[in-house]
């Protein structure tokens, strides 16, 4: 599979912010280290194929969304737009979280 862009939707990244600061109350260093994770990592969804399909979500939205489970505790929601040659980012999430109105 080539390389998809990846497009990330600005309410993931004002979640990826949010916790970014939550973090950085107790560590500026662990903050900053685990967004540069977090975004290699969803960087990284462009280059690989295959990831999960979550059929809940997907069975909401009515098309097929998929997840990658960062870091054993977080929930990364996309879509692939073959359209456009993208993978389009919806939703990021802690694990334990339930689903808001609206989100996968």
């Amino acid at each position: 599979m080539k390389q998809l862009a990846v497009i990330i939707a600005p309410i993931v990244q004002y979640q990826i912010d949010q916790q970014v600061l939550y973090i950085a109350q107790d560590s500026i260093d662990n903050a900053l280290a685990w967004e540069n994770r977090v975004r290699e990592a969803i960087e990284d969804i462009g280059k690989i194929s295959g990831h999960a399909i979550d059929q809940q979500a997907s069975s909401r939205f009515g098309y097929t969304v998929r997840k990658v489970v960062f870091e054993r505790t977080y929930i990364i929601h996309y879509w692939i737009d073959e359209s456009a040659g993208a993978v389009r980012v919806i939703n990021f999430r802690h694990g334990t979280r339930l689903p808001r109105s609206g989100e996968p």
